[in-house]
This record gives structure tokens, C-alpha cells and sequence, in this order.
């Protein structure tokens, strides 16, 4: 797997991205690398001003890319992610968003592998 860090401004360009291409991404939420919290597939919506927001069921999350220090992306031949870490302003400085996709499109609640794999 490969990983650079990018900017805000890019990270918003690849989420917009994901968004025209109507594909399922997986929003993640977790302590460092250790404590995983919680996962939900669902679609992307761009909500203006680098704001962006999963709605899946009764649950909407939303990431802003410019209150986070680091946007890491990584990729491997089925994956491509963002990890987002360092918000700004933050008691907890482990606090971080995921947000990742199938190259394929074949990403649902039922992905666990490449779900873990993401995470490792």
C-alpha cells in the first residue's frame, strides 16, 4: 500500500471525486490505530465549503477537511483512502476519519475484509 500527504484542497478534489462517481464509501471513525469505533457505508454529498457527509440509516457523519493538521491518501490495487488526523483544536490528538472506497465499486456493509485491511 502506498501513502502521501496531501493537502486539504486535494483531498476535497478526489472527495468531489468519489461524489460525481456515485461510489460507496466507507466512513470510519477511530482512536489511532488501535481503537476502532465505528464504520458506515453509505454515499458521499458534498455540503459546501469542504464539508462533507455519509448518511447511512439513522446516522450522518461529516468530515471537514480543513480541521484536520494531516490528510494522508493511500491506495493499493483494490483500495484507495483518506485518512484524516491531527484535528485541529482537539483534546484527543489519536482522534481520526477514514474515508476510503473499492477501486471496483463494490464496497457495502458486508466488506469486512477490505475493511480490515484498511485499518491494519
Amino acid at each position: 500500500m502506498t501513502s502521501d500527504t496531501i493537502t486539504a484542497k486535494a483531498a476535497d478534489e478526489i472527495l468531489e471525486k468519489w461524489v460525481s462517481e456515485g461510489l460507496p464509501v466507507c466512513f470510519a471513525v477511530c482512536v489511532g490505530n488501535l481503537a476502532w469505533h465505528a464504520h458506515w457505508v453509505g454515499k458521499l454529498r458534498n455540503a459546501q465549503d469542504g464539508r462533507w457527509i455519509v448518511s447511512v440509516g439513522g446516522v450522518t457523519n461529516v468530515v471537514c477537511s480543513s480541521e484536520f493538521s494531516e490528510i494522508i491518501l493511500t491506495e493499493d490495487e483494490e483500495l484507495r483512502g483518506l485518512r484524516f488526523r491531527g484535528v485541529k483544536n482537539s483534546a484527543d490528538p489519536n482522534f481520526e476519519v477514514d474515508l476510503f472506497i473499492a477501486k471496483r465499486g463494490d464496497l457495502d456493509g458486508e466488506s469486512l475484509p477490505l475493511m480490515q485491511k484498511m485499518i491494519q
